[in-house]
């Protein structure tokens, strides 16, 4: 029996990628052979940085192919993978310094990352390439693009700042999704933290102070952690191995949204990310049964802390593939942890996807994602048996989901429900009138696409039951001689306070949201008012709202209505004025100390008056 802790020493390393270019070996007369070619192709050949091309960037991105899949014509086509496109180098070149399957293979990979130099008909050289490569739905094909683009993201500094927010922007919704969707779940943390810092660089400053200060990644408490949990594996008699996972700042900061989309968390609630920190308890064994053990086990260790709600058998039930029991634990002063229990090969595939597959020649069918293009040359990576509406979610997200007009498939129109293919150029149209997103689409969803949909309905549902609730607070608030609960922000806010409360809510919006719906009910909301003393008694207020004729919408108006307060000696609290879009006016005043007759005379004065009002209200 033997349980290998894995003590964490250091927990953000200055290189993302792991760096391997000085200590590559050419282990093989064919990647030598490749290496002597591929320098003489990119002789004088320099990076934007100066730096010397091929024994910078080729050997880099070959070096991380021979380490991740260790086959030499991954590693070779790595060295050769832009001296077809950028070096004047042929297909049949490589085939014959490689003869027989090797130089094929070779070739059939390079092929497949190499842009053409002349597209037919005027396309754009971009987007004929892409559509190339969509055609090429072989897994390495995708290894090798991977790594270019990585090692890429590397130099991104030394771009221009536009084009360089452009890519990087790219980098995270083309390619970290293809990692993604081949399950390499740790080099699309690789892409999306070393693209996020250009992506979005003052969100990245937010979340990196965040997370580099939270106190679940002290190395004391990861490394107790991790002891401790090793005695419960050693207690049982399993044989395995505890480690632990720290989530990208970008995926972090992706949930982090989603949670305050659906307000179930604030943006500021790092706390609440169960992930942000995972402890993996990894079983030597391929069977299952002990997973289960050492859950419960886990479980009963983690005692009052565990979140009853957070239990996940994705052995039962896998999710994209992942398949692990984890349980989620919060523990005081520090936030929410999460424990996993899975297997050895479970976990490789888990974190590596098809390059663990490809490691032990397993079946690799699974991942052959489909190549999907925008107009403008975007690329996106959606999984085999996508529909239109797939494809629209992974082009720009939760953005465009709810702005849907049309959606154009190779220039014809089609149904949101309808499969893409590889290659087809998907274009979505936004105008006036537009879908409106419901359940029924989660039946057309991939499960990517289902995660962002349910947050915009989740969004929808919100809104609508807040618009609700104004409704229901207007109602009760003229009740007690109030017109708007605004006015009671502004000019009362200690007792606005005294009513968020009473109601248990953190801020009108989820006032509104609650008594819209149903979360506090209309007697409970009355009750509330009543303790904290808002009423007409109370405040001395009488409030007017009117709109106004565009007619009448111009300088001196104001002042016309402010006049007839003032000759019934009515003090002004408060006065709001806006234009609407028709070009009316809205004004709405807060007025103290006006008797009965005063406002039995000004409301006739309002109404008698020269200025065309269309709407009036007093309370």
């Amino acid at each position: 029996m033997a349980v290998n802790i894995e003590w964490v020493k250091e927990l953000r390393p200055k290189s993302i990628v792991p760096d391997d270019r000085n200590r590559f070996l050419t282990r093989t007369p064919s990647i030598q052979k490749a290496a002597e070619w591929g320098m003489e192709k990119h002789k004088g050949h320099k990076r934007l940085n100066g730096d010397p091309y091929f024994e910078t960037h080729c050997v880099w991105v070959a070096g991380l192919l021979d380490q991740l899949v260790h086959e030499e014509a991954y590693t070779i086509a790595g060295l050769l993978h832009d001296s077809v496109e950028d070096r004047n180098g042929t297909l049949d070149e490589i085939r014959q310094l490689f003869p027989g399957m090797l130089g094929e293979k070779v070739a059939f990979l390079v092929d497949g990352v190499t842009k053409l130099g002349s597209p037919p008909d005027g396309q754009s050289r971009e987007l004929v390439a892409l559509r190339k490569l969509a055609k090429f739905r072989d897994p390495g094909v995708f290894l090798v693009k991977l790594a270019d683009k990585t090692h890429n993201l590397l130099t991104l500094e030394y771009m221009p700042e536009a084009k360089r927010q452009k890519k990087a922007v790219e980098a995270i919704r083309a390619y970290g999704k293809l990692a993604g969707i081949l399950n390499c779940y740790e080099w699309r943390r690789w892409i999306e933290d070393l693209a996020f810092p250009y992506a979005d660089p003052d969100a990245f400053t937010y979340v990196r102070k965040f997370i580099d200060n939270d106190p679940r990644l002290q190395i004391d408490f990861i490394n107790d952690r991790l002891f401790n949990l090793g005695k419960i594996m050693e207690e049982i008699g399993l044989d395995g191995r505890i480690n632990v996972i720290v989530n990208g700042y970008w995926q972090t900061w992706q949930k982090l949204r989603r949670l305050a989309l659906s307000q179930k968390s604030s943006l500021d609630d790092f706390a609440s990310i169960n992930d942000l920190i995972s402890f993996r308890m990894v079983i030597q064994s391929d069977q299952i049964e002990p997973c289960y053990q050492l859950f419960g086990k886990a479980n009963r260790y983690l005692g009052h802390t565990l979140d009853p709600n957070n239990i996940d058998d994705y052995l039962a039930c896998p999710q994209n593939g992942y398949r692990a029991l984890q349980s989620t634990a919060w523990l005081n002063n520090l936030g929410a942890i999460e424990v996993a229990i899975t297997t050895e090969k479970m976990e490789g595939e888990n974190m590596w996807g098809l390059v663990y597959a490809m490691q032990h020649g397993s079946q690799v069918g699974n991942y052959q994602p489909l190549v999907i293009l925008t107009p403008s040359g975007g690329i996106r990576f959606v999984p085999e048996g996508s529909s239109v509406l797939d494809a629209v979610a992974s082009i720009q997200n939760d953005f465009l989901m709810d702005k849907i007009s049309q959606v154009k498939v190779n220039g014809v129109i089609s149904q949101l429900s309808e499969k893409v293919n590889a290659g087809d150029i998907v274009e979505v149209i936004t105008g006036k009138e537009r879908f409106i997103p419901n359940s029924q689409w989660l039946s057309i969803s991939n499960p990517w696409t289902a995660r962002i949909l349910r947050n915009v309905l989740a969004k929808k549902e919100l809104k609508q039951h807040a618009e609700n609730g104004k409704i229901k607070v207007k109602e009760c608030l003229k009740k007690k001689g109030v017109l708007s609960l605004d006015d009671i922000i502004f000019l009362e806010s200690d007792r606005m306070d005294q009513l968020l409360e009473e109601t248990g809510c953190t801020n009108p919006e989820d006032l509104y949201t609650a008594i819209g719906g149903g979360i506090v009910t209309l007697p409970d909301f009355e009750s509330a008012l009543e303790k904290a003393g808002i009423s007409k008694r109370n405040f001395n207020w009488t409030t007017i709202s009117l709109i106004g004729s565009n007619q009448d919408n111009h300088p001196g108006t104001l002042v016309k209505l402010l006049n007839l307060v003032s000759r019934h000696q009515g003090n002004i609290l408060r006065a709001v004025n806006n234009t609407l879009p028709n070009g009316d006016f809205l004004v709405h005043l807060v007025i103290m100390n006006l008797s009965r007759q005063d406002e039995i005379e000004l409301l006739e004065e309002f109404q008698t008056g020269p200025i065309d009002i269309k709407f009036f209200e007093i309370a």
